[in-house]
């Protein structure tokens, strides 16, 4: 059977078995899917302007979510994705770029090392003055442009953990930044989105080179892992998630031009001489170039 289009009552209209059975029977058994034949939508039928989803869920990994931020680069449905994935085979993790690295730490006075099976660890002493540690990806022969557009939705995923999160000593950052070779974190003057830790607070963050819009706080425990993913979708918000839990929606002071992705460990150099260890893994960035 098909989708037969209802036939218009009047007043005083005798309403038959066939007309029962066509308009209702057959046509609801279309609907849920038991005639056997693809369900077609017709075409101008969109989900609500306010909520942009089909289904209850705000969790984008719940059966009968969808939204416009996994109908783009998160699930990777446009024709023209640039994604990026570092494998962390570095050759070393040094302050000399090697030909054969796929990505370089831009070294502050920390220190940057293997982590084990494909992962890296930041470690900075909390009371080291100056130390900060980051990691990002550089361009090695020739490569090709590392950064990211903001108009292009870029999009980033990060597995990490850090042994002291809840230290009030060091300041952290994985997102997207104007400066990747600053040995400090973003601050009011920079385009950047991403997650924030400021002492002992962490929270999702952009700036879009004159102020700083600070979002809601974000729980994180010592020593915990944790997937962050971020996006900035078509130049218009902001979204931060923490284990396909939504932070935070941010619509002001975002980020303009070409953004990198960048990973930073930062000691504020107080507090006793704890070391303190960032461990990431299975980094993964993408943009939509259609």
């Amino acid at each position: 059977m098909a989708w037969t289009t209802p036939t218009i009552r009047a007043t005083g209209y005798l309403v038959t078995a066939s007309d029962w059975n066509t308009d209702i029977v057959n046509n609801l058994a279309y609907l849920k899917g038991e005639a056997g034949l693809d369900i077609e939508l017709e075409d101008d039928l969109v989900p609500s302007a306010g909520t942009e989803r089909v289904g209850l869920s705000t969790n984008p990994w719940d059966e009968g979510h969808f939204d416009k931020l996994y109908a783009g680069p998160r699930y990777s449905l446009h024709r023209f994705t640039r994604r990026q994935c570092l494998p962390f085979i570095q050759q070393d993790f040094g302050t000399v770029a090697s030909d054969y690295q796929m990505g370089q730490a831009n070294n502050g006075n920390g220190g940057i090392s293997r982590g084990g099976a494909n992962q890296g660890v930041l470690d900075v002493q909390e009371d080291g003055a100056g130390d900060a540690e980051i990691y990002n990806e550089t361009e090695q022969n020739s490569g090709q442009d590392t950064s990211f557009a903001a108009t292009k939705s870029p999009y980033l995923k990060v597995e990490f953990a850090l042994d002291r999160a809840t230290s009030a000593y060091t300041n952290a950052f994985i997102g997207f930044r104007a400066t990747k070779t600053s040995a400090d974190t973003p601050v009011a003057g920079e385009n950047f989105f991403g997650l924030y830790k400021a002492g002992a607070s962490w929270f999702a963050a952009c700036g879009d080179g004159t102020s700083v819009n600070t979002g809601s706080a974000a729980s994180i425990s010592n020593a915990t892992r944790y997937v962050v993913e971020m996006l900035l979708i078509s130049a218009t918000q902001v979204e931060v998630y923490i284990n396909g839990t939504l932070v935070d929606t941010l619509t002001a002071n975002l980020p303009t031009g070409n953004l990198d992705w960048q990973i930073i460990l930062e000691s504020l150099a107080t507090g006793g001489a704890n070391v303190a260890h960032l461990t990431f893994a299975d980094l993964e960035a993408q943009e939509d170039l259609s």
